[in-house]
C-alpha cells in the first residue's frame, strides 16, 4: 500500500479536528521572504518550491496560489489531482467566498500571518457564521517526520567602515518617531531592520546575512534584544550591552512583561505577526499601528553605503564577465550543464574581496527553463547545454561593503531571428527606464510601462516587476522601493540612495527566456531632477542584438555602456579575456 501523502494527510487532520479551512503561507514567524528548511511548510505540502506562495487547504480540495514569476514552476511541480494551482490575485477573492457560503472554521497559525492579514480575514467573516480559530502548535508541524530544526548561526559586527553610522546614532535617530507618534514603545521585528539598525548579522538564512531577532525600543530605558545569546562572542556582546539589553529568543513570551499601565506601543501591522498582538491584548498593553520607520531610511543608503555598493558591483562584474568569456570561449559544450555553470561562477567569485556568501540561489536556466522566471535548477532538471539556444543565468553576492545581483542572456551559437527581435526590445525596455529623467514624488509604479513599451508594441510583456529593493550587505529583495505595474503592488516615491533592479523580460514558454538586469541608483541632478546611475558593469550579448530595432540614442547608450565595461574590466582579466572584451564591447 503506497505512503498517503503529506496534502492528504493534512486533510485528514482537518476533519479530525472539525477544521474547514486552513490557510498556509510560505513564511517564517520573522514573515521573511527567503526562510529556512523548518520554515517550508508550503513546500512540504505542495512539493512548490519558490520564494512565493499561499494555499488554502479545505477538507477535499486545495489551493495553490503564486505570482506570475511561479505560474509555470508550480503546475510542473504539484500534484493537480490533489491540488490546483491559481494567479495569487486570485486568493482573497477565494476566501471570501468560501467563508461566506456556510458557517466555516478558518485555522490559521497566530505565528506565520501579520496583523494586517489576521484583521482582513476578521473582516471577511463579519456578519457570517464562520469563526477563526488560531493554532497554539501548527498542524502541518505535527504530521512533519524529521522535520528539520531551526538553526543559528555566529552573529557578528557589521563595522561603521561598511555601514556608515553607528548603531547608536541610528537608534537615536529611530526613537525621533516616539514623541511625534506619541508612543513609549517600538517594536521591531523585521529581521533586515534589526540587522541594519544595530549593525549586526548572521548566516541564519541561507544568502542573507539575518540574525534570528526581536528587538523592542523603549523611550525611557535601554531597548531589548532577544536572540540566541550563545551565538554572540564575548567582546561583541559586551559592546552591545552598553546601550542594548541581551536577552534569550526563548524568552520571547515575556518581552512585553516590563510595560507598565497606561503605556502605549508602536507596532507595523503590515510586518509584525498576530502573535504579538494577542500577547499585548492578554497583557491589556496599548497599542498603535506605525510604519516602521527605519524600512524607509534602510533604503535610502547612506554615502558609505553607496560607494559600497559601487565597488561590490564592480568587482562582481568581473566574475561575470569571465564567466561570459568562459561561456563564449573556453566551455566544453557536451560536458557543461546548468549545474556545471553554476558552479563555475560561484568559483569565480568566492575570491572576490569582501565575497561572504552567494546573494541567492543562482538562476542557472538553458533552453526552456529559462522561460521560467525563478526557475532553480536540481539534479533532477539539470539540463545539459546544446548549441544555438539562449542561457539566462540571474546571480548575485554578499559582500561586506554591498550586495549585487545581475542577470545576463547569453547566447550559444547562433540565435533566431525571433530571439534577436525579443531580445531587443527588452534591451530598449531596460535602455529607456536606465535612461529616464524624473521629478521628485514620481514613484515606481509610474515608469514601470517605459520598459514594456517596446514588447507592448507587438502584444509581448511579462508577468513579474521589472524593479526591486536591494540592501546593503543584507536582503536582495529589500522594501519599499520597487518599479512594477501598479495593479501589481503599491509603490513609494523614488529618493535619492535608493538601489533597484532594472530587469524587464520576455518567456517563452517552453522554448527560451529572455532577462538583462542591471542595479540602478536613484540620483539627483543640479537641477533637482532625479535619474539613474547604472552599478552593474558586465558585457552585453551582442550576438542577441538586432541593431536595426535600436535608435540612435540608444545604440548610443549601448556603446557607452560597453565602453565603460571595457575601462572597469580591462585591468582584472588575462590577456585572452582581455582580447576577447575588446570586441565584446566594442561600439554597434
Amino acid at each position: 500500500m503506497s505512503e498517503i501523502s503529506n496534502l492528504l494527510n493534512l486533510q485528514s487532520k482537518l476533519k479530525d479536528k472539525k477544521i474547514d479551512l486552513l490557510i498556509v503561507n510560505r513564511s517564517d514567524e520573522f514573515l521573511n521572504e527567503y526562510i529556512s528548511p523548518y520554515a517550508e511548510r508550503l513546500q512540504f505540502i505542495s512539493n512548490f518550491s519558490g520564494s512565493a506562495g499561499k494555499a488554502i487547504v479545505l477538507q477535499n480540495e486545495a489551493y495553490l496560489y503564486v505570482d506570475g514569476r511561479y505560474t509555470f514552476q508550480a503546475k510542473e511541480q504539484i500534484n493537480e489531482n490533489e491540488i490546483k494551482s491559481k494567479h495569487l490575485k486570485s486568493f482573497w477573492e477565494d476566501l471570501k467566498t468560501y467563508v461566506s457560503k456556510k458557517s466555516c472554521t478558518i485555522a490559521v497559525d497566530p505565528k506565520l500571518h501579520s496583523i494586517r492579514e489576521i484583521q482582513k480575514i476578521q473582516e471577511y467573516i463579519l456578519n457570517t457564521s464562520s469563526n477563526i480559530i488560531f493554532l497554539e502548535s501548527n498542524i502541518i508541524d505535527s504530521i512533519w517526520k524529521n522535520k528539520p530544526s531551526i538553526k543559528y548561526s555566529n552573529i557578528f559586527d557589521h563595522p561603521i567602515q561598511y555601514s556608515g553610522v553607528d548603531r547608536v546614532e541610528k537608534l537615536i535617530n529611530f526613537k525621533k518617531i516616539f514623541k511625534e507618534k506619541n508612543i513609549d514603545h517600538y517594536l521591531v521585528t523585521g529581521l533586515d531592520n534589526i540587522a541594519w539598525l544595530l549593525n549586526i548579522r548572521a548566516d541564519d538564512i541561507l544568502y542573507t546575512p539575518l540574525v534570528y531577532a526581536y528587538l523592542l525600543i523603549s523611550q525611557n530605558e535601554k531597548p531589548s534584544l532577544y536572540i540566541n545569546d550563545d551565538k554572540i562572542n564575548i567582546q561583541l556582546k559586551s559592546e552591545i550591552e552598553k546601550n542594548i539589553n541581551i536577552c534569550s529568543i526563548n524568552n520571547i513570551e515575556n518581552i512585553f512583561s516590563n510595560i507598565i499601565n497606561n503605556d502605549i506601543v508602536g507596532l507595523d501591522f503590515s510586518a509584525t505577526t498576530y502573535y504579538f498582538l494577542s500577547l499585548l491584548e492578554k497583557k491589556n498593553i496599548k497599542y498603535k499601528d506605525i510604519t516602521n520607520s527605519c524600512i524607509l531610511t534602510k533604503a535610502i543608503k547612506n554615502q558609505v553605503e553607496q560607494t559600497g555598493a559601487c565597488n561590490a558591483n564592480l568587482r562582481d562584474g568581473v566574475s561575470i564577465t569571465r564567466f561570459i568569456y568562459w561561456l563564449k570561449n573556453e566551455m566544453d559544450i557536451n560536458t557543461t550543464n546548468e549545474i556545471l555553470a553554476s558552479n563555475y561562477l560561484k568559483s569565480l567569485r568566492v575570491n572576490n574581496k569582501l565575497f561572504h556568501s552567494l546573494s541567492f540561489d543562482t538562476i542557472s536556466a538553458f533552453g526552456k527553463n529559462a522561460a521560467l522566471p525563478h526557475y532553480r535548477v536540481d539534479k533532477d532538471s539539470n539540463t545539459k547545454f546544446e548549441m544555438n539556444n539562449i542561457y539566462l543565468v540571474d546571480s548575485g553576492a554578499q559582500y561586506y561593503d554591498g550586495t549585487t545581483d545581475i542577470t545576463r542572456t547569453i547566447i550559444i551559437g547562433t540565435a533566431s531571428d525571433e530571439q534577436k527581435d525579443r531580445f531587443t526590445r527588452v534591451l530598449k525596455g531596460h535602455i529607456a527606464l536606465s535612461s529616464y529623467v524624473f521629478k521628485k514624488g514620481t514613484k515606481g509604479t509610474d515608469i514601470d510601462y517605459l520598459a514594456r513599451k517596446s514588447l507592448n508594441e507587438i502584444n509581448c510583456d511579462y508577468d513579474h516587476g521589472t524593479g526591486h529593493g536591494i540592501g546593503s550587505f543584507l536582503s536582495v529583495h529589500e522594501a519599499p522601493q520597487r518599479i512594477a505595474k501598479k495593479s501589481m503592488f503599491e509603490s513609494v516615491e523614488l529618493i535619492p540612495g535608493m538601489i533597484l533592479s532594472n530587469e524587464p523580460g520576455y518567456y517563452k514558454l517552453n522554448e527560451y527566456g529572455i532577462r538583462i538586469e542591471n542595479l540602478i541608483l536613484v540620483k539627483e541632478d543640479s537641477n533637482n531632477n532625479l535619474y539613474f546611475e547604472n552599478l552593474s558593469w558586465c558585457p552585453i550579448d551582442k550576438d542577441l542584438i538586432k541593431k536595426n530595432l535600436l535608435d540612435q540614442k540608444e545604440i548610443d547608450w549601448v556603446n557607452n555602456y560597453h565602453s565603460k565595461v571595457y575601462t572597469c574590466m580591462y585591468e582584472s582579466l588575462s590577456s585572452k579575456e582581455q582580447e576577447w572584451l575588446k570586441e565584446a564591447t566594442k561600439p554597434l
